[in-house]
């Protein structure tokens, strides 16, 4: 009839909507940890399903594993095993009213979970030359007793731009391996210059991931600070031999040279194409020696001129300096020492004593909750256990056995 004709009509329209709808936001999002979920929760609100199961096809292990599957941890699974295997391996759509009536179904993760599966479709998803990457499954279709035909058709339609998604975004993913790489390669430049001071960088990235994270910066926040950090030493290439391995104190003038090591490393930073959003990677590089009370170099800014990110480095790389072996002296309350790692009591009372002069008084603070962690993190290796064992135990006896 023209009503039946008009509602098929409406619900067709609906369809395309929410296909559309769904495709845009797929499309929308290349980070890889965001899109998994994404896709998930698209596909079981738009597909009626109780649930629904995203895989990747491992093919050099030849298993599929998925980051999330609706509330439960990851799965891995080999080529052909269960549902999800068989699909993968064969590349053609399965729909079946019942999983519990075939026999190579494992009933294992309901019986876990106090989950019953009932109707299940699951269809292969490929990439643009047609290649197997995925599978997407969908489980227990609401208000009615299986997955129809329209239903297969409609998944159909989900799993080509879901395969879209993922391809966008695994590309990035090896895109951002390759970037990775380089940045490591020029950090690794820098240690290789000056061997006493190896593994520096990577140190001073991760206290200062941590404070990062103690302070609720957020992840692109977090993933700009982790470039500066490990970076921020780059410009010391441009140093010379005489000056940056020289075993004692500077003179004024060796000093000077230096101290031109941030700009060198801003002025290199700033040939390098950083992805969209870390743009301020050299910015922050380029003032991690700064002070709060706009005594630092290489511009003498104040601390609300400051990047928090730049703030952040400062704590990092002067406790990393205090606690590790440099070949010149250190100084405290008007003290000379020898080039050994400082008694980590005295590291902490400078950090405190210089809050609000040449550090952030939040980071300072954000700084000692996490650091436990911190000495943990580096324990049996940069840092012996006698070293850090009794500040461990005092602040966070838990930690250790």
């Amino acid at each position: 009839t023209a009503t039946d004709h008009l509602a098929e009509q409406k619900h067709l329209k609906e369809l395309l909507s929410s296909l559309i709808a769904v495709a845009y936001d797929l499309t929308a999002e290349l980070d890889f940890d965001r899109l998994f979920p994404l896709i998930i929760g698209k596909v079981t609100e738009v597909m009626s399903a109780e649930r629904t199961s995203l895989y990747i096809i491992d093919w050099e292990r030849h298993e599929l594993w998925t980051k999330v599957a609706e509330q439960v941890e990851q799965i891995r699974l080999p080529l052909g095993k269960g549902i999800s295997g068989r699909v993968a391996e064969s590349g053609e759509m399965l729909n079946v009213a019942d999983a519990w009536e075939l026999p190579y179904f494992d009933r294992t993760f309901d019986q876990e979970h106090q989950f019953r599966t009932r109707s299940v479709l699951c269809m292969p998803i490929k990439n643009h030359v047609g290649e197997k990457i995925g599978v997407l499954q969908v489980i227990n279709k609401k208000g009615k007793e299986r997955f129809d035909s329209e239903d297969e058709i409609f998944l159909k339609a989900l799993t080509s731009q879901v395969g879209i998604a993922l391809e966008n975004s695994l590309l990035i993913e090896e895109l951002l391996l390759s970037f990775n790489s380089s940045i490591r390669t020029l950090s690794a430049m820098v240690d290789a210059r000056h061997p006493l001071t190896a593994g520096h960088s990577q140190r001073v990235t991760d206290y200062s991931l941590l404070i990062a994270r103690e302070m609720g910066l957020s992840k692109d926040e977090v993933e700009t600070l982790k470039y500066a950090a490990i970076l921020h030493d780059i410009g010391k290439i441009g140093i010379r031999d005489a000056i940056l391995l020289k075993n004692g104190q500077f003179i004024p003038e060796e000093r000077a040279e230096m101290n031109t090591h941030p700009v060198k490393t801003k002025a290199i930073l700033d040939k390098f194409h950083f992805p969209k959003g870390m743009q301020e990677v050299p910015d922050i590089a380029v003032h991690h020696h700064e002070k709060v009370n706009g005594q630092g170099y290489p511009d003498g800014l104040t601390g609300d001129q400051l990047p928090l990110g730049s703030k952040i480095m400062a704590v990092a790389d002067v406790f990393d300096a205090l606690t590790s072996r440099r070949d010149y002296p250190k100084y405290a309350s008007g003290e000379t020492l020898n080039g050994d790692p400082m008694p980590l009591p005295m590291a902490i009372s400078i950090l405190k004593k210089e809050a609000g002069t040449h550090f952030d008084p939040d980071v300072v603070a954000a700084f000692l909750s996490c650091l436990p962690q911190a000495l943990l993190l580096y324990r049996g290796d940069h840092f012996p256990p006698e070293y850090v064992d009794d500040m461990i135990r005092s602040l966070a006896p838990d930690l250790l056995p």
